[in-house]
């Protein structure tokens, strides 16, 4: 099995990882003010009733939302997204809301994000409002096991790269 050779200034791993759910309402808010980001969130916490939400920023204008209450049927978490969609009037929401539909669950990235120049960092919390102990504590749970695990795979990427020379310099 190759072993991906990576830069060794780059303590990221060349990996994104997400979370998927289809039972928890969770939205991308690409190229979206933090405003109105927060004003969707609190309409669409009313409308569906979702008891409430928190904002993670994953990058300049990029946010994600996790709302609280769990949702028993895949078709109603498409409603609100969809929901979601029309009222931010912002195409890539549109776009993120199709491509769950797609792949029959919502997906939200907790890990860091390689890019062409940079690294976008993990996405971190901007925001609470309302209760947070049903989808939103289990959503935090699994994201700081994920961090762990890639925590415990940089170590190991590091001690292979020191014993057998594996990576560029």
């Amino acid at each position: 099995m190759d072993i991906p050779r990576l830069k060794a200034e780059n303590r990221f791993l060349p990996v994104i990882v997400g979370l998927s759910d289809k039972h928890s309402v969770m939205v991308d808010f690409d190229d979206t003010s933090f405003k109105k980001v927060v004003k969707v969130s609190k309409l669409a916490m009313k409308h569906f009733r979702l008891e409430g939400f928190i904002v993670l920023k994953s990058s300049h204008k990029h946010y994600h939302v996790v709302f609280d209450k769990p949702i028993r049927s895949w078709s109603n978490v498409l409603q609100i997204i969809s929901w979601i969609g029309i009222m931010c009037d912002n195409p890539n929401v549109w776009k993120w809301a199709c491509m769950q539909a797609i792949k029959g669950s919502c997906t939200l990235r907790v890990s860091e994000k390689p890019s062409k120049d940079d690294v976008k960092p993990k996405p971190r919390i901007v925001y609470r409002y309302g209760k947070q102990n049903k989808q939103i504590k289990s959503f935090l749970e699994k994201r700081k096991e994920v961090w762990n695990i890639l925590k415990r795979l940089r170590f190991w990427l590091n001690t292979l790269k020191k014993r057998k020379g594996i990576m560029e310099t």
